[in-house]
């Protein structure tokens, strides 16, 4: 009788590199940037906010998904409130659709107004 062995999980890693996770953490000071309520305060996890799932997970594509003017330091319950309350985080520019660029998008920032992310961890404040 013939058997058949499981088959192997493989494991792709398609989140953002070393390097932009500690620019990440430099840019948000280890501090949630969303700031929502029941915010936790620590920054735990980078939050997208094109998804990855709309931006693609392989080759350029998660390059562009992972560049620092798409990701947001978050706690797990900003980072959650994100994605139960998504129409809520576009309009906060938390969320993105696919086809808008994250380095001409301004987002709420940490309660503290409106900011444009760039790609070297940077943040320009947008006037009103």
């Amino acid at each position: 009788m013939l058997t058949r062995s499981p088959m192997k999980r493989t494991s792709r890693n398609t989140g953002p590199s070393q390097y932009v996770r500690l620019a990440l953490r430099e840019r948000s000071g280890g501090w949630c940037e969303m700031r929502l309520s029941g915010c936790t305060g620590k920054a735990t996890e980078p939050a997208h906010r094109i998804s990855r799932k709309a931006g693609g997970r392989r080759g350029e594509a998660l390059a562009e998904s992972n560049r620092l003017s798409n990701l947001i330091h978050a706690c797990a319950t900003c980072h959650r409130w994100t994605h139960d309350n998504p129409a809520l985080a576009q309009d906060l520019g938390l969320m993105l659709r696919e086809y808008q660029d994250p380095s001409l998008e301004p987002v709420a920032y940490q309660n503290a107004g409106w900011v444009v992310l760039d790609d070297e961890a940077g943040l320009w404040p947008v006037a009103a």
